[in-house]
């Protein structure tokens, strides 16, 4: 930008500076309260895989439980670990 389009617009850029950083914000809250809400929906599933664990009796059947648990659990902590780094 020369110096002459700087005095005939002024402000533009700074506009356009603001509009950009309010549209990140508003994505970023977006994407943080997404990563949220599936860390919840991941945790909630790694709980009741726990549950179903806990009751089941053949040694399958509460393997295939625990892994889903350990699974689901994996997948909720990483999400949630996530969340501080996108706040910064």
């Amino acid at each position: 930008m020369a110096k002459d389009e700087k005095s005939t617009f002024p402000g533009s850029l700074r506009d356009h500076q603001d509009a950009v950083k309010a549209e990140a914000e508003k994505v970023s809250t977006k994407i943080d309260g997404a990563f949220g809400k599936l860390a919840k929906k991941m945790r909630e599933r790694a709980e009741k895989a726990k549950a179903k664990m806990g009751r089941a009796r053949k040694p399958e059947k509460r393997a295939v439980m625990q892994q889903r648990f350990e699974l689901y659990a994996d997948a909720a902590t990483h999400l949630e670990e996530r969340l501080p780094q996108r706040e910064e």
